[in-house]
Parts: C-alpha cells; structure tokens; sequence
C-alpha cells in the first residue's frame, strides 16, 4: 500500500539537484510555523527527499523545534525521509486498479526488476512502489512513471517509459510559492498574498468586468481542444497535442492548438474538441497519434472518417458568417449514450474551454454573477439564495452550506477565511479533480461568493499533493485573477478585498476531515480536532472559517444567477468494470442501474454485475438487488460520488481488504478506536482465510487458520468482527474513522456467503 516516502507527485530530476542551496529554497517562507508543510514540500522537489539536515535546518529557519519538524515529516506519507533511485515506479494498488490487474502488473515488474515493492535496484537507478491510489480511477489500472500516468500498461511500456527522457511540461507543478505570489507579513504574524490590484477608488464591479470583456482578443477561426485532463494524458494526449500542429499544417489548415480539459469521457481518449465560431462544438473520441489523418478529414468536411464523438447543439451565425458546415457525421450530442442522458451544469464548460484561459472563462461568463452582486446585491442576500435553492455540503457530510456561511458571518474574530477543500484522497473518487482541471475560474467565482457572503477577507485553497494538475491549473487561474484584479484589495474596482493562496496536501486520507486539513495548514500533523469549537467559529488560526468542498463551491455562482437546479445535481465517478469509466453529472433521482448499465454502458468484462461500491473506502458494498433504489440520503447515501462496478470474478473479501487496508494505513493515529480498531478488523479478516485474503504483516496468526473451522467458531469470528466494527463506527472521534468499518458491515450484511457465514461456503463471492 501507500509507501513511506513517496514522493509529492512533482516531476523532479534530483540526482543533480543536491547541489541547491537550501537557503536559496527556505528564502521565500516567513519564519513561521504555517510554512513547515510547504518548506519540506520545496525542499523535497528540489532535492529528492528530506535528510536529517535538512529537517534540522528546516526547523531552524521557521523557528520550530528539530522534533516536532520531524514528527510532521514522518507523519505525511508522501514525504521521503529516504532517498530513492533515479527512476520512480509506482503502481496504483487503489480499488478501481486492484479490480482491474494492477496487483499482477506489480509482480510481473517486481520480477522483472529484480525487487520488490518499496525497494531499489542494485544500481540505484530505479525504485519501485505500490501507492494508495493514483486518483485516475477512470483509466485504470494505472502506473505512474516519474510522475507521468500511464493507463494500462504493460510491463514493456514502463520499462520503455522509465527508460525515456522525462516528459512533464503538463503537469510540472506551478503551485505559488510565497515569494511568487508576493508575501508579506501581517501585523498578525500570518503570512498573505498581496494583489496586484492597487490603490483605487470604489467602483462597479460590473464596468470593470466589461472593462476585462471588452479587451478580449478575437476567436480563432478554428481552435482544437486536446482533452489534456490526468486521465486523457495517461492515454496519450500530450502526444496527441505535440503531433496536431504539424500535421495541421502539412494539411494546409490554419487552427489554434491548445490544452483543453476532459468532458467527463475518460473511456473515450485521447479526445479533440473543435470549436469555431460559427459552427457546432464536435467532442472528437479515440483521436490517437495514429488517427490524426481521420480527424483532418473531418475538419474539411467529410463524414467518413470513422471516428465518434459527439455534435453539440449548432450556436446562432454571426451576421454574415460562412454558415453551417458540412455534417460531421457524428451523432447529435443527445443520442450520445453517456453525454445525452446527463443533466450538465457545473460541468457545462468542460471541453468547451481551455482550462488555462482567463479569455475563455469570461467570454463563458466567469465573475457576472460576482460582479452583478457586488454592485446590486448584498452579502445577506447570497446566503439567502443559496438558504432557498437547499446547497449541501458535497464532501460526503451533506451539511447545509449556507449556515456555515451565516456561522462564520455572525461570528467575532477577525480576519475571517474561506478554506477550499480540494483534499480529495479517497479511492475511486475524482470528481474534484475534472472541476479544478477542468473549470478553475467556476470554483474560484464560488470561492469569492462564499467570501462575501460569510464576510472573510482571505482564502486558501488546499489541493491534494497527488493532484498535480490541478493544483498548477488553480495556480495558474489564481495568478490571472490577481492580474486582472479580480483578487486582491479591490476586487472588481470595488472597495471589497480578498486574497488568496494555494497549499498542497502530502497524502493522508484524514486530510479531508476539515479539522485536520486546518491542523495541516497551520504547519501540524493532520489530526482531527474535538468540536466545539466549530471551524466556523474558531477554524484556521482560530480565526472564524468556512470550509466548503470543491464541488459545493462550483455550483455556487450558478444558483446565486438563478439556476437553482444546481444545488440538486451530482457529479459521479464511474470505474471499475464500468464499459464507459468517467464522470458524469445527473439530476435526482439517480439510480445505479441508471449509472452503471446507462452511463456507464454496463460491464466491459462480459461477466454479470455482483457488486458495486458506493463512495470508496468510506462507503458500502451493495448487491445487484438494489440497483433500482435512488441514490438518496439516508436510506442508500450517493456519498462522495464514486461508484465501483465489480463482475462476477471479483472476491468480494479481497475488495474488503483492500478498502480496510487503506482505513488502516491511513488512519492519523490520535484515537484508539480506528488506530488500533482497524489494523484488529484486518487481522480478523485475514484470519477469516476467504477469497485471497492475506496476511496483514504482525498478525498474530496465518492467514488461513479458520478455513475449515465448524460452523460455531466461524461465526464466532464473524461476531467478533461486528461487534468490534461496531466500537471503531461509534467511538472513534473523527466521521473518517467512524466510516472505515462500513465497506465491511455492508459486505457482511449483503454477502455473507463469502465469508463463509450462513449461506455458503467460505471462498465463494469470486467466479471467473
């Protein structure tokens, strides 16, 4: 599983780079606490991995003590407090991968290597690791290669890839350091970001948007979109947008080539986006390399190309324009069997435009509904909005968002912050990563909104550190809000001031309890803290702070514009065995028979359905028998958003395992109940010996003792499981661990046959 000291998902060349000065690296951060996470982070990209030394020297220029820089060092799994060879492997070893081979991908490279996993050659050049989960679900299973993603590879392919001169333009990390964003130290002691706005007098918001609009260069006459998203460049995508340039042009067509995002099929890349002004938006699927030659067919007119995808509805013609093309020969966008039957609002803008473009965000309409509002509106009428449309907390807890708003408003305590939570660490969940990738400037207008409604003058946007891009597409969204003044003291040339930063996670599930995220921030291990006091009242810095999921926030400017249908959808990670893996987004009521047999096109395994896993390792294990049952809360939760089809071939208690062994792995340790609560219920399972279940390393017996047992001891250990799943649900302090047992309670309630519990025998639950 997850590996002391992987890296932090940041391409780097570190067997030259020893030589950095650390000075040099340590110089942008504040002596300040707040700024350990973030040092350790500059200093292992720069070097490698973190050396005694350096944590000593770390500490010593934040002013906090050698012990405690090591306690959080050792406490973030993606810290290396170990070197590595030159080379990193990484094999996903997440729910979606496991289920889909990544367990056999692993050995037959340890073989090959020579090693096994966590381990280096003996010539230094490689290290190979099983990781948690690479959180690209969609095109699993998945192997990273010095931080580049490969979607089903062979071993031949990561040999070729660890072999090749590193690639990673994509997704180098460009995440502000606090020299780049322009800190400066408060009067508090907190380190901010200055905006670039000025001084200025109070003005509307709204004519200094059509300022913005107004000096918008023309659209190109044709424009390709390469869906550049982390699933579509582990299918190749970047190649994809190298090569379309020169073969545009070897064609005699004049297009721009950019960047682009996915639109939720993953199954379908390497997909290319063609817009034109005057023309229908065509989502092009399966353009590799090697159909480049169709897809220029296609531009020029012609209908037999042999590609699929999808045609959007065709825009109203500019006066005087060249009109319709010819037909593109692909299918009406509502015929299209995974994008026709979704209800598409805070995903509307993937593909349709170019994630990195400030231009094309508000040519969309990006920031009207802020600036409509700072000049018309008030900050008690926002929450008023959101109060009526129902908004609730799309992180899994589903809490009202707009009383965390009025929480914060009313509260004393100055500054008073909004914090994102972009801590998405769960396996077979990677909704947030399409709406940061895809629409940065959607989240960063909902940001700003809930800012003003709940009266907070400052922001921080906390992305996981294995979501590399999506933290340098915020960034980059980030740095063109401060140049055009959207952030900073004048928001919009208004007398409004907000100002923002960006922070990354190192791994750790308990990152996304918010307590615990705010603990990290302030330059701490991640450990949940005792409520009350509720982040609202006393959050970051024990300042008043309002903490809202990424996809919460995105919906936010929508339903403040009126389109109030936007607090009711939900985004949905489908893998798996899913024929069509990606994110789709839908409008209650939802059923699974509808995501996995509609959108998900059923199972590409040609076996029957057995199982399907609601909201990763903190979620529940359902049969087929209630595929009909709406996704609603309480009686069958839609959680976090991912679901897992599993065939027929799946262990059901190999499943268990592997979700209890993230729980364990993951756990903070601050309590006793999932600390210790965790690592006994894998040991029980293991001791169960069902369905290639393994023993866990320090088990006091072999896996395998009760195979064979009568029926009286085995549901004695059957007893004993729930009832101590019953003590870690109940007593543990955080909702992280109090969920950690549920995939296990469900897979016993609903299979119990696959335990070996009445029913049938033990082994069964798996068939090929």
């Amino acid at each position: 599983m997850a590996q002391r000291g992987a890296t932090n998902g940041l391409a780097v060349s570190h067997m030259h780079a020893t030589q950095v000065s650390l000075e040099k690296i340590l110089a942008p951060f504040p002596p300040e606490r707040t700024w350990l996470l973030p040092a350790l982070q500059a200093v292992q990209t720069a070097r490698g991995w973190l050396s005694l030394d350096d944590l000593a020297r770390v500490g010593a220029h934040l002013h906090v003590p050698p012990s405690e820089v090591h306690g959080v060092a050792s406490h973030y799994p993606e810290l290396r407090l170990v070197s590595r060879g030159d080379r990193l492997i990484r094999v996903c070893a997440g729910v979606s991968c496991h289920v889909n081979g990544s367990r056999e991908l692993l050995a037959a490279l340890e073989r090959r290597l020579g090693v096994g996993a966590g381990q280096t050659t003996a010539d230094g050049r490689v290290t190979l690791e099983a990781m948690d989960c690479a959180f690209v679900c969609s095109v699993a299973p998945v192997v990273e290669v010095d931080h580049r993603y490969l979607s089903a590879p062979t071993v031949d392919t990561v040999m070729a890839a660890s072999a090749a001169e590193r690639a990673d333009g994509l997704t180098r990390d460009r995440t502000p350091s606090p020299a780049r964003l322009g800190v400066a130290t408060t009067g508090s002691g907190r380190a901010t970001v200055t905006g670039s706005g000025g001084d200025r007098q109070a003005g509307s918001a709204a004519v200094a948007l059509a300022g913005l609009v107004a000096r918008l260069p023309p659209v190109p006459a044709l424009r390709l979109l390469v869906a550049t998203g982390s699933c579509g460049l582990a299918r190749g995508s970047d190649r994809v947008l190298a090569a379309l340039p020169a073969a545009l042009a070897a064609a005699g067509l004049r297009a721009s080539v950019e960047a682009g995002a996915c639109a939720g099929l993953c199954y379908a890349g390497p997909v290319v986006e063609v817009l034109r002004p005057d023309a229908p938006r065509l989502t092009v699927e399966g353009v590799t390399v090697e159909r480049i030659p169709a897809l220029i067919r296609l531009l020029r007119g012609g209908a037999e190309h042999g590609l699929a995808g999808a045609e959007w509805p065709h825009p109203a013609p500019r006066p005087g324009g060249p009109g319709r093309p010819a037909a593109s020969g692909l299918r009406p966008v509502a015929a299209h069997p995974t994008l026709g039957d979704q209800r598409r609002l805070l995903s509307e803008r993937w593909g349709a435009i170019a994630p990195a473009s400030l231009d094309d965000a508000l040519r969309a309409g990006s920031y009207a509904t802020l600036a409509g509002i700072l000049d018309t509106g008030s900050p008690l009428g926002v929450i008023a909005a959101v109060k009526a449309a129902g908004l609730q907390g799309r992180g899994g807890a589903y809490f009202p968002t707009a009383v965390k708003w009025e929480g914060c408003r009313a509260a004393t305590g100055r500054p008073k912050y909004v914090v994102v939570n972009g801590e998405e660490g769960e396996p077979g969940i990677f909704k947030d990563r399409h709406l940061m990738e895809a629409d940065p400037h959607r989240l960063l207008e909902g940001m700003l909104l809930a800012a003003y409604a709940a009266g907070a003058t400052r922001g921080i946007l906390y992305v996981h550190g294995e979501a590399a891009l999506s933290a340098a597409r915020c960034a980059e969204a980030v740095q063109q809000a401060y140049e055009a003044a959207i952030f900073g003291p004048g928001v919009l040339g208004t007398d409004v001031a907000f100002d923002v930063e960006i922070r990354r996670g190192a791994g750790g599930f308990i990152l996304g309890e918010e307590t615990a995220l705010l603990e990290s921030i302030e330059g701490r291990r991640a450990m949940p803290r005792p409520k009350p006091p509720f982040p609202v009242e006393a959050g970051v810095f024990g300042k008043p702070t309002v903490i809202n999921n990424v996809e919460t926030l995105c919906a936010v400017p929508l339903i403040v514009a009126g389109r109030t249908e936007a607090a009711g959808t939900k985004l949905f990670g489908l893998s798996g065995h899913v024929a069509r893996p990606g994110v789709v987004e839908v409008a209650p009521p939802v059923t699974l028979r509808r995501l996995v047999e509609g959108l998900g096109g059923g199972l590409a395994t040609g076996r029957a359905l057995q199982a399907v896993l609601i909201g990763g390792p903190s979620g529940v294990i359902v049969p087929p028998s209630v595929l009909d049952a709406p996704l609603e809360r309480p009686t069958l939760s839609p959680g976090t958003g991912g679901v897992v089809a599993l065939d027929t071939a799946v262990a059901i208690p190999d499943v268990v395992r592997t979700l209890l062994a993230f729980n364990a792995q993951e756990s903070c340790g601050k309590c006793t109940p999932c600390r210790e609560g965790t690592v006994r219920l894998l040991e029980l399972v293991d001791r169960l010996g069902v369905d290639g279940s393994r023993a866990s390393p320090g088990s006091a017996e072999p896996a395998g003792r009760a195979r064979g047992a009568g029926a009286t001891e085995r549901a004695g250990m059957l007893t004993r499981v729930l009832e101590l799943a019953d003590v870690v649900q109940n007593a543990s302090l955080c909702g992280l661990g109090q969920a950690a047992p549920l995939s296990l309670k469900a897979a016993l309630e609903h299979f119990p046959a696959a335990f070996g519990g009445p029913g049938g025998e033990a082994g069964s639950g798996g068939v090929s």
